[in-house]
C-alpha cells in the first residue's frame, strides 16, 4: 500500500493516493510509532497530502495530528505534514500570520535563522538583494548550467520550508517586506553555494521581481528571468514549474514582451501545476490567464464563462484566495455585459462586496478593479479618489508589480485627467 500510494501521489492520482495510503494506515500495529516509525510517517504524510489536494481538510488535519504529536519523529520527518499545514492555513484560512510565525518555527529547529526587527531587517534585506543581485551576474553562465542536484535531506527540508515563506511573506502584505527580500535572497544563495533544488528555478523568478522592485532595472530583471527559464528547462523535476512561469510572466516580462504571448505559457503552468500537486500555483496560472485575454480583448461572453469555469474550480480546491480575486473581475465583467444593475459596485452574481474576507492582497486588488469600473462607467471622481488614496499608494505604487496593476494605473489616471480637465473649467 505504501509503495502504491507512492506512485499514484508521483502521477497525480490523489483519490488513489488517498485510498492506499488509508488502507496502509489501517494494516499498521498499535505500537507502530515504536515498532514501525518511518512506515507510519511515510503513510500518514502521504495520507495528508493527498487529503489536502482533495480538499478534505477536516481528515487531514485527523493525519496532521496523529504526526505532530509524535515526540519520537524527528521534525525532518514531519516535514511533508508541515507543508501540508501550512497549505492549509494560507491557501484555504488565509491565516498568513499564523503560517508564518509556523514556518519561521520550523526553520528555526533546522538550524536556519532570520534576524528580529523590521527596521533592521529590512535594512540588511535590501543590501542582500543588491549582494545576491551581483552574485547572480557574476557567476558564468557555465557555471549555473553545471550545478549538482542537492540530495541532502536537511537541505532539501529547508528549501521548501523557505520557497512556502517567500509565498506567505508576500501575501502576508507590507509588514513581511523585509522577510520576503531576506527569504528570496536566502534561497538563491542556498543554490549557488550547493547546488539544484527543485525549486530553484523559482527562487531566480523571485529575484528577478524582488531586484526590479528594489533596484528598479528591467534590464537586471529580466536577466534573471531568463537565466531562471532556462533552469527550469535543466531541471528534470516538473516541481515548481507552475510558479516559475506565473513569476517571470507577471512581475518582469510584462514589460518587455506582447501581452499576447502570455497565454500558452500561464495554460502551461496550469496543467503542470495540475500534474505535480501545486493547486495553488496552478490556479494562480489560470486567474492571471483570465486577466490576460481580458487585456488583450477576448469577448466579453468568452471571459465571463471562463471566470464561471475557474472559480468553479479554484473553490473546489479550496484555493479561497485566488477566487475571491477573480470573482472581483467576475462580477466586473458582468457589470460590463449589463447583466447587473450595478456598475462601480461589485455585488451580484459574482460576490457581494459588502461581505469580502479582506487580506492586503484581496485589499489591493479590490481597490484595482474598482478603480476600473469607476473609469468604464464614468464615475472619475471616485476612480481619482481611489487613485490617490494613501493605502492604495502604499501597496500598488512599486517598480514592477503584477501585470493587472498596468491597468489599474491606466484608469487610475484617465480617472484624474477628467477630474483634473473638470475641476479647470
Amino acid at each position: 500500500n505504501l509503495m502504491a500510494a507512492e506512485k499514484a501521489r508521483d502521477i497525480s492520482a490523489f483519490d488513489n493516493c488517498s485510498n492506499h495510503a488509508s488502507k496502509g494506515i489501517s494494516m499498521l500495529p498499535s505500537d507502530k510509532w515504536d515498532s514501525h516509525p518511518e512506515m507510519a510517517v511515510k503513510l500518514y504524510s502521504l495520507a495528508a497530502e493527498a487529503e489536502r489536494f482533495l480538499g478534505r481538510h477536516s481528515q487531514m488535519d485527523i493525519y496532521c495530528r496523529e504526526v505532530l504529536v509524535q515526540k519520537s519523529i524527528s521534525i525532518l520527518q514531519k516535514k511533508d505534514v508541515y507543508l501540508a499545514k501550512l497549505d492549509r492555513m494560507a491557501n484555504a484560512e488565509l491565516r498568513y500570520d499564523d503560517a508564518i510565525r509556523l514556518c519561521l518555527t520550523v526553520l528555526k529547529e533546522l538550524g536556519c535563522r532570520f534576524p528580529g526587527g523590521r527596521v533592521m531587517g529590512l535594512m540588511k534585506a535590501v543590501v542582500s538583494v543588491h549582494m545576491t543581485v551581483k552574485m547572480v551576474k557574476q557567476t558564468p553562465t557555465e557555471v549555473l548550467d553545471s550545478l549538482p542536484v542537492v540530495t541532502d535531506p536537511s537541505k532539501l527540508a529547508i528549501m521548501s520550508f523557505l520557497t512556502r515563506l517567500v509565498d506567505l511573506t508576500f501575501l502576508g502584505g507590507e509588514k513581511f517586506l523585509y522577510l520576503l527580500l531576506l527569504t528570496t535572497t536566502k534561497v538563491v544563495h542556498m543554490t549557488l553555494l550547493h547546488g539544484l533544488f527543485e525549486m530553484s528555478a523559482t527562487s531566480l523568478t523571485d529575484l528577478g521581481s524582488v531586484s526590479l522592485f528594489v533596484m528598479g532595472n528591467i534590464d537586471t530583471a529580466q536577466y534573471i528571468e531568463e537565466r531562471a527559464l532556462l533552469m527550469q528547462e535543466r531541471l528534470k523535476s516538473e516541481a515548481g514549474k507552475a510558479k516559475t512561469f506565473v513569476n517571470s510572466h507577471i512581475f518582469v516580462f510584462h514589460h518587455v514582451k506582447p501581452l499576447q504571448s502570455f497565454s500558452k505559457p500561464f495554460l502551461e503552468g496550469y496543467w503542470s501545476g495540475m500534474r505535480t500537486g501545486d493547486t495553488a500555483m496552478s490556479m494562480w496560472c489560470l486567474y492571471f490567464y483570465v486577466i490576460v485575454i481580458y487585456m488583450t480583448g477576448k469577448p466579453l461572453k468568452v471571459i465571463e464563462e471562463q471566470c464561471q469555469a475557474s472559480i468553479t474550480q479554484m473553490v473546489e480546491l479550496k484555493e479561497e484566495e485566488c477566487a475571491s480575486c477573480l470573482r472581483m473581475y467576475w462580477q466586473l465583467y458582468l457589470d460590463l455585459m449589463g447583466s447587473s444593475d450595478n456598475t462601480v459596485e461589485l455585488s451580484g452574481k459574482a460576490m457581494d462586496e459588502k461581505e469580502l474576507v479582506v487580506t492586503p492582497l484581496l485589499h489591493a486588488y479590490f481597490i484595482g478593479v474598482k478603480t476600473i469600473a469607476s473609469s468604464l462607467f464614468g464615475r472619475y471622481e471616485m476612480g481619482a479618489h481611489l487613485a490617490i488614496a494613501k493605502e492604495t499608494q502604499k501597496y500598488l505604487k512599486i517598480t514592477g508589480g503584477d501585470n493587472s496593476r498596468a491597468m489599474f494605473w491606466f484608469h487610475g489616471s484617465l480617472c484624474l485627467y477628467a477630474m483634473a480637465r473638470t475641476n479647470k473649467t
